[in-house]
């Protein structure tokens, strides 16, 4: 295991050998410094890089090896907690659930103009929501994270807007709870004799950002939740800041902290909206009880909302759950070529956009 070279001059990289087969890359992951400077971290080719880099007023570029990131841009202008209740835009597009599957997302977002050829923001004043579940399983977590704070960046610059909702792995991996990582990660800490969930830690520059993402989302008359919103959590009668506020102090680590009560316990309870599941009959015995009209439409009238989206639990298309227009699952296949979908809202009207390039109406999906 090699451990990284705290004692650094400004702008001084060193490479070391790392013990391992495979031609591995990933990072950076990017320190702050108690003396105001950042720490870079990467592997490249196999070999660990760790360069030291000067922040002035509080801006650093720090150069990558991701095509889609060349450069990470760090200011105290994107340090910020996004807004929770937004108007809607012209048009709403959302994705959820990519799970590491870069490649397939900027796939996805160039046949629909998201970006361009550049992998930069092509969007105008329109907004781009993830649903929750970026990191785990795949192996372009570090790339992916990077990529949706720049396109973030760029919207709030043009007008538009990004979305980053949490989903349970995105908080799982902050709090150590490391289970559905790739096994590529697990050379990575070998590599920089640092553990995982560290680098994700409030002193990195992703780990800070995204503990300044939401949980619950409102676009328009849209509610957003990685896994659903409950009656349990109507009956709190939280506005949608508390609920975010509430989550970001109880992130961890550690993770599975007690979690008796669901108000203090957002981030991990089955009611709460990483993990609820009572929409779908076949979870709802252990992640329910199934909601019935008068609890959903109760929750809806409480945020002035016509439907409630949700990933967390896949389905084969975007679609509305056992035919209910105010339920719509967003969860497919990213790690399957050609399989991904996203919900596009434009004036009121909801398509389902496929890879083919195609918009379709929404699927009818039983939850059975």
């Amino acid at each position: 295991m090699i451990s990284l070279l705290l004692a650094c001059q400004v702008g001084f990289s060193f490479y070391a050998q790392v013990d391992t087969s495979s031609k591995i890359a990933d990072g950076p992951y990017i320190f702050y410094q108690k003396n105001g400077e950042v720490k870079s971290v990467s592997l490249v080719a196999a070999e660990l890089k760790t360069t030291i880099m000067p922040v002035m007023d509080g801006i650093a570029e720090v150069p990558t090896t991701i095509p889609s990131v060349p450069i990470i841009s760090i200011s105290p202008e994107f340090d910020f907690i996004p807004e929770d209740s937004v108007a809607m835009p012209p048009k709403l597009l959302a994705v959820s659930d990519l799970e590491g599957n870069l490649d397939h997302l900027l796939q996805f977002l160039e046949i629909y103009d998201v970006i361009d050829d550049a992998y930069n923001w092509n969007w105008g004043k329109n907004q781009l929501l993830f649903n929750g579940d970026s990191v785990d399983r795949g192996e372009q977590v570090t790339e992916l994270l990077w990529f949706i704070r720049k396109l973030q960046q760029q919207a709030s610059i043009a007008g538009g807007q990004v979305h980053f909702i949490l989903g349970n792995h995105d908080v799982m991996i902050m709090a150590n709870d490391i289970r559905y990582t790739h096994d590529k990660y697990k050379s990575i800490v070998e590599a920089t004799g640092i553990p995982y969930h560290l680098l994700f830690g409030d002193t990195t520059v992703l780990g800070k950002w995204l503990r300044n993402q939401n949980s619950v989302v409102q676009v328009g008359p849209y509610l957003f939740t990685h896994a659903g919103y409950s009656p349990e959590l109507n009956k709190l009668e939280l506005s949608l800041s508390e609920i975010n506020e509430k989550i970001r102090k109880s992130i961890g680590p550690p993770a599975w902290p007690e979690r008796d009560t669901l108000v203090d316990s957002l981030a991990w309870h089955s009611k709460g909206p990483l993990w609820y599941r009572g929409y779908f009959d076949k979870h709802a015995e252990k992640y329910g009880p199934k909601p019935n009209d008068e609890e959903l439409q109760s929750i809806l009238a409480r945020h002035n909302a016509k439907a409630i989206i949700v990933g967390h639990t896949v389905i084969g298309d975007v679609g509305y759950l056992d035919g209910n227009k105010h339920l719509i699952g967003i969860d497919v296949h990213w790690d399957t070529p050609g399989e991904g979908e996203g919900l596009l809202i434009e004036n009121d009207i909801r398509s389902r956009l496929t890879m083919d390039g195609t918009a379709k109406e929404l699927t009818n999906y039983s939850t059975k």
